[in-house]
């Protein structure tokens, strides 16, 4: 972890789509003057499971993996950040420690605001509460992993379904009609997400790229057909295809 040079909050495009959009100029001056940047390195952690919250983390650059250890050691990884999302919200709201671990998959440049500066800004701009809420009301959190981890479904409709989950934060530009998605996990972080065993997960990349649906290069997957996707999900869902 190291101290980037800083970039001003007015200019940051994270906020123009994030829930800080809705500050006026002096309250993106007193942001300007809280934020804390840092650079964290492939591997580094940006909090852990336990750990009392310090405030909200804003994500400008990079890929940050969610994942929760339970009382036997077990690991849980149940959600993928992209930038321009804002981590640690439940927890600081909450007034709970944080209930998992945030670990860099990618270099990540990321701004810390404290809880002091985001509670200022709370009382007002009412409005940014208000976002927040939002945003809260769809994060599911840990909750989140039985959805991905369900072992009343095939792996493959559940690494199938987390290709769909990736689908809007990690397709890349395409110029012949196929979607390309450029990820950043690995073939462990796949299957940890998954509820698999590693070499299972590779036995079902291996069939689906016999079949046609996919193409794994390294981290990049390329799908030919989007459809085909979504009907295995819907095959393996009730039996026969949705379409």
């Amino acid at each position: 972890m190291r101290r980037p040079v800083p970039i001003a909050c007015s200019t940051c495009w994270v906020r123009a789509r994030a829930e800080w959009s809705v500050l006026d100029r002096s309250e993106v001056a007193l942001l300007n003057r809280a934020h804390r940047p840092r650079v964290y390195m492939p591997g580094e952690t940006i909090f852990h499971q336990g750990d009392e919250p310090q405030g909200l983390y804003c994500v400008e650059s990079g890929h940050i993996l969610l994942r929760q250890f339970d009382a036997f050691g077990n690991e849980v990884a149940f959600r993928l950040i992209v930038p321009g999302d804002t981590v640690g919200g439940r927890s600081f709201f909450a007034e709970q420690p944080h209930a998992a671990t945030a670990r860099a998959l990618t270099a990540c440049r990321v701004c810390l605001i404290p809880s002091a500066p985001v509670r200022q800004l709370l009382e007002r701009n009412p409005a940014l509460g208000l976002r927040f809420l939002r945003t809260l009301a769809r994060d599911r959190g840990p909750l989140e992993a039985p959805l991905l981890r369900s072992p009343h479904l095939p792996v493959r409709m559940r690494l199938v379904h987390l290709l769909l989950v990736l689908k809007d934060s990690c397709a890349a530009p395409s110029t012949d009609g196929e979607l390309v998605l450029e990820l950043p996990l690995s073939r462990s972080d796949i299957a940890a997400m998954v509820g698999a065993r590693a070499e299972t997960v590779t036995r079902t990349i291996r069939d689906l790229q016999d079949e046609g649906v996919v193409r794994f290069c390294g981290r990049q997957v390329i799908v030919p057909e989007l459809d085909r996707l979504l009907d295995i999900v819907g095959k393996d869902a009730t039996g026969f295809s949705t379409r």
